[in-house]
């Protein structure tokens, strides 16, 4: 499919070959990972690296628990993934996964890929600033931090 852009200038469309190495290249980042923190024990200390944030300022980051969280799931333990972090579990990991899917869905038929919504450009950094602040606050730690 030709865009309009291509058009105006003059270039021949891209193969389909040539729009799908980047997210096929992205897929295999992404299930090289996944497979590495599944095989791999986060609870050890030195296999992967710790939280800058946590070691600088001694309060939890949204993503502290993410990766462990990310091995629960590999291992099938979606209650151990939801202590952990659910902010990782039921919000970034789903839309990590829908991205991917619109832009294997966008090389493979050659349209654009599709406009984020300002409601979730706004609210997702939002609601990630309110987690952030919410799961260091005492009273709440027992129920957000990992």
């Amino acid at each position: 499919m030709t865009t309009t852009a291509d058009a105006a200038a003059g270039k021949a469309p891209a193969s389909p070959v040539r729009r799908l190495w980047a997210p096929a290249a992205a897929s295999a980042v992404v299930l090289s990972a996944t497979l590495y923190t599944g095989l791999g024990d986060p609870y050890s200390e030195g296999h992967f690296p710790g939280c800058m944030w946590l070691a600088l300022s001694g309060f939890w980051c949204p993503g502290c628990g993410g990766l462990r969280a990310t091995h629960e799931l590999v291992h099938g333990d979606v209650a151990a993934a939801l202590a952990l972090n659910p902010v990782v579990v039921l919000v970034i990991l789903p839309l990590g996964v829908v991205a991917l899917a619109l832009w294997w869905r966008s090389a493979w038929t050659g349209r654009p890929f599709p406009r984020i919504p300002m409601w979730l450009a706004i609210g997702l950094p939002l609601g990630l600033a309110v987690f952030w602040v919410a799961r260091n606050i005492p009273v709440l730690e027992p129920l957000l931090a990992p």
